[in-house]
């Protein structure tokens, strides 16, 4: 029976390819395996690549804690697409690689075939040479190196891959130093072009800035300049202004002057005229009425001459002889125009004050004394005629009561002249002394400045020329007539715009610190104010808040006091302490008194302010004003605009206040006034 499964023959070709080499180096032949050197190479090849992988790594990390954000993301970018280029070139090396392991394993695959073909070659002839021993063994000393050859030359070719390989990443090591070499360098160039960048941008900073200092330098200037040209233009305009005023004033006194010269030329020809029919009209009724009293004499005379003749002859006949001739009477040459038989003709006459005739027109004249009666008619050898002047009658003709009476009383001379009085000359006008107010805190933001101006502009409106004084260096007064500025010590005029009834207001602004505050400065400081308010009709005093040595300087002016007060707990307690303060010092001035009060800012919504209203009045009686000033943001809204709230809201409820406050201060106490007094009153 044959064996289907025959022991395996030692001398046959081996199957394994280990099993072959096993079998191989029994026969003689030197065959390597060269699989663990692979292995190893590729171990080492990767260890080397880690490594070199984790000291960029770790020099990358260092580098990037040197290198600001926005470098380090540039950096990590680069970064990245350095290792995808690296992963591109490990994943090409790694293809490479596994096309030449793949042909290794194709060559590999071709010797197993060819030596199992060569060893079933060489078994076919051992089977078929089997007694040629060393014919066998010289072919298969042959086969062996030839065997040997061909593993030497796919050994040199693994040690040119390998080569090729160490090579590669030689190379690749040296493109990692380079582009290392080239980032840094990159960096570097980028690190000294941001810090010249940074230079380059203070440098362009620093210059930007001088540009602007010079650019503000020159804008201030510019604006300097225009404002010393608007200024400037303001002054030509003030003065052309002025000037034009001035000249339109002198055509008005001019044209005054003419028509007063005209008017005064027209009333002496009148009066001239009225004079000559006058004068014409008592020549012809004196010369008519002595006419009639030289008729009314002669008559008279004649008539006492013949009475005075008949009883003459009467008495020479009962008492001369009859031998005597009698002798030839001298008649008086004057006779009173009447006679009266009760008293003697030629006695002086009493005075006696006619019935209705003032005494100022009886006769000035000292009385005379009364002639005596003639005596009866002596005998002829003692007869004495009488004498031939009659005594002189009292001055009371009609020349010498119109004398008296004209020296007495104007409206009388026209009476008597029948003409028009020549104008008189006008003396200078009478002024009234202006009346104070002072308005006095002692705490600040009550609304003292906004009082003063407001009232102020109140009053101005009803015609009165205020001046504003401000006893604060830099008080916010002049700001609610449109200033811009703050002017110590200079006299300022504020005019209403455009065509207005309004009177101007005038400002003024004292520092009594830098006055003289000796006891005797409070004339000094009246004497200031006093200067300033000339022509003023009321003047209204800003005191500084809580200044006690201004205030009792200001008290000598005798002010009226007014004091703003708030509906807060701290206005109620101060309200003794302030009524102490003036009553000793306003005593101290010579005329005592006690301030006014008003509530501002008040509110009839809150229950505290009705409250603290009616705790004021049980304190100050009528001293506190029966009107408030109301709350609104009226009045903080109009000093931001330059205007009272007269001006910035005049239909408000607050400028309904400050129009019945005004009216309160007028009813105390009248604006000074120009007058003429005992001036008559003449028709031009």
């Amino acid at each position: 029976m044959t064996d289907n499964n025959p022991l395996t023959d030692p001398n046959g070709t081996p199957e394994d390819v280990a099993t072959l080499y096993s079998w191989a180096n029994l026969h003689g032949a030197k065959y390597r395996d060269f699989s663990a050197a692979r292995a190893q190479t590729r171990e080492k090849a990767r260890l080397r690549a880690e490594q070199a992988a984790a000291e960029i790594a770790a020099e990358e990390n260092a580098t990037a804690a040197e290198i600001e954000p926005a470098q380090r993301e540039q950096i990590q970018l680069e970064q990245a697409h350095f290792e995808r280029a690296q992963s591109e070139q490990i994943q090409f090396e790694r293809a490479q690689f596994e096309q030449s392991q793949l042909e290794q394993s194709q060559l590999e695959q071709n010797r197993i075939d060819a030596e199992a073909a060569h060893a079933a070659a060489a078994a076919e002839a051992a089977h078929a040479a089997a007694a040629a021993e060393a014919t066998q063994a010289a072919e298969a000393e042959r086969a062996a190196q030839q065997a040997h050859a061909d593993q030497i030359a796919r050994q040199a070719e693994w040690e040119a891959a390998a080569a090729r390989h160490a090579e590669i990443e030689a190379q690749a090591a040296r493109e990692q130093a380079e582009w290392e070499r080239h980032l840094a360098a990159r960096q570097a160039a980028e690190e000294a072009a941001r810090r010249e960048a940074e230079r380059a941008a203070e440098a362009e900073q620093a210059a930007a800035q001088a540009r602007q200092a010079a650019e503000e330098a020159a804008h201030a200037a510019a604006e300097q300049a225009a404002w010393h040209a608007e200024q400037k233009r303001l002054a030509e305009l003030a003065e052309q202004q002025a000037a034009q005023q001035a000249a339109i004033l002198a055509a008005q006194e001019a044209a005054h002057i003419e028509a007063q010269r005209v008017q005064l030329r027209a009333a002496e020809l009148a009066a001239q005229k009225a004079a000559e029919q006058a004068a014409q009209k008592a020549a012809e009724d004196a010369a008519e009425q002595a006419a009639q009293l030289a008729a009314e004499q002669a008559a008279e005379q004649l008539a006492r001459q013949r009475a005075w003749q008949q009883a003459a002859v009467e008495r020479a006949a009962q008492v001369a002889p009859p031998s005597a001739p009698a002798p030839r009477p001298v008649p008086p040459p004057f006779a009173p125009l009447r006679e009266d038989t009760s008293r003697n003709p030629w006695a002086a006459h009493e005075v006696q004050e006619p019935a209705g005739r003032p005494a100022w027109l009886s006769n000035d004249q000292p009385e005379t004394p009364a002639a005596p009666a003639y005596a009866a008619p002596a005998p002829a050898a003692s007869f004495t005629p009488p004498p031939t002047a009659l005594p002189q009658a009292p001055e009371d003709t009609l020349q010498g009561s119109r004398d008296r009476l004209v020296s007495r009383w104007f409206a009388l001379r026209g009476v008597f002249d029948g003409v028009p009085p020549a104008p008189e000359a006008v003396p200078p006008p009478v002024t009234s002394r202006a009346p104070a107010m002072a308005v006095f805190s002692l705490a600040g933001g009550v609304g003292k400045t906004s009082l003063v101006a407001t009232l102020g502009r109140a009053l101005s409106a009803r015609g009165e020329r205020v001046l504003l004084v401000d006893t604060a260096a830099f008080g916010l007064l002049p700001f609610f007539f449109g200033a811009t500025d703050q002017r110590p010590g200079q006299l300022r005029t504020f005019n209403p715009p455009g065509v207005s009834a309004d009177a101007p207001i005038q400002m003024i602004t004292i520092d009594p610190e830098g006055m003289n505050a000796e006891p005797g400065s409070q004339e000094s400081l009246s004497g200031e104010i006093a200067k300033f308010a000339r022509g003023a009709s009321r003047i209204i005093i800003d005191l500084a808040t809580a200044s006690g040595a201004t205030t009792r300087r200001i008290l000598h002016m005798s002010p009226l006091v007014l004091i703003p007060v708030i509906a807060d707990m701290n206005s109620v307690v101060s309200v003794s302490s302030i009524d102490a303060f003036f009553e000793h010092n306003s005593a101290a001035a010579g005329k005592p008194s006690l301030p006014y009060y008003v509530l501002n800012q008040f509110d009839a919504t809150l229950p505290l302010h009705l409250d603290v209203r009616e705790v004021l009045r049980e304190q100050l009686g009528e001293r506190l004003l029966p009107f408030a000033l109301r709350r609104t943001p009226a009045m903080s809204e109009a000093l931001a605009e330059g205007m009272t709230v007269m001006d910035y809201a005049p239909a408000s409820a607050l400028a309904d206040d400050f129009t019945t406050l005004a009216g309160w201060v007028k009813s105390l106490s009248a604006p000074a006034t120009t007058s003429y007094r005992g001036v008559r009153w003449s028709e031009r």
